[in-house]
């Protein structure tokens, strides 16, 4: 099962899914998608981001989720994750680069 997660701010309209931040897929480690033109390739960038306010995360089955729980989930490394049963690291194809503490990013559009 794979969930993709959105930002929302009070510029986003109605019908538009909003500013894609990344993907988890059960067993994998999650997958930020890089915004070059926003400056959102790296970590504490997104957490930066994520915390304004006005901001909302939601998963793509319409769930909100806090900014504290998605970096928390997000940035657990193999290891951590390994410990919880999951920590399968990315195709070397599928990951753009690599930043801060080694999390993933993808600086192309996926779903």
């Amino acid at each position: 099962m794979s969930v993709n997660y959105y930002a929302f701010t009070s510029e986003t309209p109605e019908d538009e899914e909003g500013l894609h931040i990344g993907k988890h897929v059960a067993g994998k480690e999650f997958l930020f998608r890089a915004h070059r033109d926003l400056g959102l390739v790296r970590v504490e960038a997104w957490h930066e981001f994520l915390s304004k306010p006005g901001v909302v995360i939601r998963a793509e089955h319409g769930l909100e989720k806090a900014v504290e729980e998605l970096m928390s989930d997000a940035t657990k490394r193999p290891a951590d994750a390994a410990a919880a049963g999951e920590g399968h690291l990315w195709p070397r194809r599928a990951v753009s680069f690599r930043a801060e503490r080694g999390v993933p990013f993808a600086d192309y559009e996926f779903f």
